[in-house]
């Protein structure tokens, strides 16, 4: 179920390279119910006070109901940190934005899964990327992540496919330097 050395379900992955890399600008495309930003936020916080941590989320949230909306939000309260979450689809809702975002250490795309998605989500996200910066997409064994994924130029990308435990099938793609 993870990893038993960070104490953590969900990703166990994504917090031992938020960890070991010191991460404190994370972006998540699919926040779901906000478990996983919650586990990635709490170990940003071991290396940096929470006011230094910077959050974004995009998610549908519910669609009409803002419930899910609101309780994501209570939870990211909680922690202490900054954030700000996005309500609708990606596809939508991250070209809208992506200008005023900051650069992020670390990117996790995991909402809609069809091509069209992953790819927009992908051509936004890398707009957002320094030297540093890893983007980690999530179910790489699904055909829209892995069409995107395979079709990323390695001459400008390193792209290592790994298989977590307990996890699925997950592509970590870093910038080349």
């Amino acid at each position: 179920m993870g990893s038993s050395r960070l104490g953590y379900r969900s990703h166990s992955f994504l917090n031992e390279y938020i960890q070991r890399n010191e991460c404190k600008r994370m972006m998540e495309i699919g926040v779901a119910d906000g478990e996983n930003a919650r586990n990635m936020i709490r170990v940003a916080i071991r290396n940096f006070s929470p006011e230094e941590v910077e959050y974004y989320g995009f998610d549908l949230f519910g669609g009409n109901n803002d419930f899910k909306l609101s309780l994501v939000r209570q939870k990211l309260k909680e922690m202490k940190c900054k954030f700000k979450l996005f309500k609708g689809d990606s596809v939508e809702t991250l070209p809208e934005v992506v200008e005023t975002l900051p650069k992020m250490s670390l990117i996790f795309i995991d909402g809609g899964h069809s091509h069209a998605t992953v790819k927009s989500d992908w051509e936004n996200s890398k707009c957002l990327m320094h030297n540093e910066t890893a983007v980690f997409f999530h179910n790489y064994d699904f055909s829209g992540p892995k069409m995107v994924v395979d079709n990323i130029p390695r001459e400008n990308y390193q792209v290592k496919i790994i298989h977590p435990k307990s996890d699925s099938v997950t592509a970590l793609v870093k910038k080349r330097v």
